[in-house]
């Protein structure tokens, strides 16, 4: 995951880089500094990764992954690729073996399984 010092880091992200970053760190300034877009609002907490593109959330994954909520269905396939790279590097939830996606809209069931989730039972997984 790519790391920031500052949120003015965060908003020279050029409009084409995608970047993962924590919810809760520092320089992820929407619903800290920045108010949420309408339908666009995640929870500032450890447990979610903010999807940016250009510096706006595209997607999030809450509750420690087992949530993917996706806002723009443009450059998803991208989004998800760099998702499943930076995860199987350590990059995003260093501490899980497996992340478990129990929720997800349907659209994006295929896109998750090309990108390197396992379908299970219970939704899609990825291990590291």
């Amino acid at each position: 995951m790519r790391k920031f010092e500052t949120v003015d880091e965060v908003k020279s992200v050029t409009a084409h880089e995608v970047i993962n970053i924590n919810a809760a760190d520092p320089a992820q300034p929407w619903g800290k500094l920045l108010s949420h877009e309408k339908d666009r609002a995640f929870v500032n907490v450890p447990g979610t990764v903010a999807a940016l593109c250009g510096g706006r959330p595209r997607a999030v994954f809450e509750k420690q992954g087992a949530v993917l909520r996706i806002f723009e269905q443009d450059r998803l396939e991208e989004l998800l690729s760099l998702f499943v790279k930076e995860y199987r590097e350590g990059r995003i939830y260093p501490q899980k073996k497996r992340i478990q996606v129990k929720e997800y809209p349907k659209e994006a069931a295929k896109l998750l399984a090309d990108c390197g989730f396992s379908r299970e039972v219970q939704g899609y997984a990825l291990y590291r």
